[in-house]
C-alpha cells in the first residue's frame, strides 16, 4: 500500500497568488460603499481567481484551500452588493431626474401661470383705462347734449300788475311768473317748451267756429305758449335745486283748478310735463310729473309737489297710471 503524502498547512506560493485578491477585497471593504466595483467586475475577478485555483489545485495546502473558499465567497458578496448598489444608484438617479423634470414642469407651469396672471392684470388694467376713457368720453358727450338731465316749468304767483321781473312783459292784471328749472348733473342747451292749456284751446276752437273760413290749426295753436332758453346749468352743491330762470308770464286763471301739458325738447331728446295748479285757502299750489327724456325715465316718472298739497300729488301720480312698467318695478 502506497503511503499518501500529507499536505502542509502553509504554502508561500499560495499566499502570493491569494495576496492580490485579498488586497482588492481589503480595498473594497475599506472604502465601502463608495469604491464598490461596477456590476460584473467582481465576477471577472472571481474568474481570474478560479483560473489561479485551477493552476494550483494539485498544490493546495489546507490553509490555502480554506482561504480560496473565503476569497470566492467574499467576491460573490461584493458582486451581489455591487449589483444592489448599482440598482440603488440607478433608482436614485431616476428619482432625481424625475424630481428635476417635475420641478422644471412646475417652474414652467408657474411661469405660465405668472404670465397669465400678469397678462390678465395688464388686460384688466387696460380695460379699466379703456372704461375710464370711454366713461370720460361718454360723460363729455352727456355734458354737451344734456344726458338724462331735464327741465320743468312752474308757475308762481299771482304777481301784482305793477311788478316787473327781468323786463318780462305781462298782462295788466295779476299774472303768474313762469320759471324753468333744471334737474340733473348735466347742463341743458337750446331748450324749447310749448305750454298747452286745454281750456284756452277749447275757447280758441269755439271762437274759430264763429268764423269757419279761418285757419283752425292757427286757432288752436294761438292758445299755446312757447318758451325758449339757451342754457341751464346743472344741479350742483352750490345749486342743489338746479338752475332756476324766469322765462315769461302767464295770465291768471278764472278757475280754481288747472291742468296743463308742456312738451320739451333739447339736444338730449324730448320729454313731457303735466302741471297741476290748485287754489286752496286763497293760495295757489302746484304739482307736476315728468316723463323722459331717457328710456328709463319714460317708465319712472319724476314727480314734484308742494308738500302741503296732497291732493295734487294724487293727481300727478295718476298722470301716467297706464304706463307698462318693467316687472321688477311693479
Amino acid at each position: 500500500m502506497k503511503h499518501q503524502e500529507k499536505r502542509p498547512w502553509y504554502s508561500l506560493g499560495g499566499f502570493v497568488w491569494q495576496g492580490p485578491f485579498a488586497g482588492l477585497l481589503v480595498y473594497f471593504f475599506w472604502r465601502w460603499p463608495s469604491h464598490l466595483p461596477a456590476p460584473g467586475y467582481a465576477v471577472a475577478i472571481l474568474g481570474v481567481a478560479a483560473i489561479a485555483m485551477t493552476v494550483r489545485a494539485d498544490r493546495f495546502t489546507r490553509t490555502e484551500s480554506g482561504l480560496w473558499i473565503l476569497l470566492a465567497t467574499a467576491l460573490c458578496f461584493v458582486e451581489f452588493r455591487a449589483i444592489g448598489h448599482d440598482r440603488e444608484v440607478a433608482a436614485k438617479e431616476l428619482k432625481d431626474a424625475r424630481d428635476h423634470e417635475e420641478q422644471n414642469f412646475r417652474d414652467i407651469a408657474n411661469g405660465i401661470s405668472a404670465d397669465i396672471a400678469q397678462g390678465q392684470e395688464q388686460f384688466a388694467a387696460t380695460m379699466r383705462k379703456s372704461e375710464k376713457i370711454i366713461g370720460d368720453v361718454r360723460d363729455s358727450m352727456k355734458a354737451q347734449t344734456g344726458g338724462d338731465t331735464f327741465a320743468f316749468i312752474t308757475l308762481t304767483g299771482p304777481e301784482p300788475s305793477y311788478l316787473t321781473i327781468n323786463n318780462i312783459p305781462h298782462p295788466s292784471g295779476p299774472w303768474f311768473l313762469v320759471s324753468m328749472t333744471s334737474h340733473g348733473k348735466y347742463p341743458l342747451r337750446n331748450i324749447r317748451a310749448t305750454l298747452m292749456d286745454d281750456e284756452r284751446r277749447m275757447a280758441a276752437v269755439k271762437e274759430y267756429s264763429k268764423r269757419p273760413d279761418g285757419d283752425w290749426v292757427k286757432a288752436i295753436q294761438s292758445a299755446d305758449m312757447t318758451y325758449e332758453y339757451p342754457y341751464l346749468r346743472p344741479q350742483s352743491p352750490e345749486a342743489p335745486s338746479g338752475d332756476v330762470q324766469a322765462i315769461g308770464a302767464y295770465p291768471i286763471f278764472a278757475a280754481t283748478r288747472k291742468r296743463m301739458t308742456i312738451a320739451f325738447s333739447s339736444l338730449n331728446g324730448y320729454w313731457n310735463e303735466t302741471l297741476h295748479m290748485g287754489l286752496v285757502d286763497q293760495r295757489w299750489h302746484q304739482c307736476l310729473s315728468i316723463l323722459g327724456p331717457t328710456v328709463k325715465q319714460s317708465t319712472e316718472p319724476f314727480i314734484w309737489c308742494d308738500s302741503d298739497w296732497p291732493e295734487g300729488r294724487a293727481l300727478a301720480e295718476k298722470d301716467w297710471a297706464g304706463l307698462k312698467r318693467p316687472a321688477h318695478q311693479r
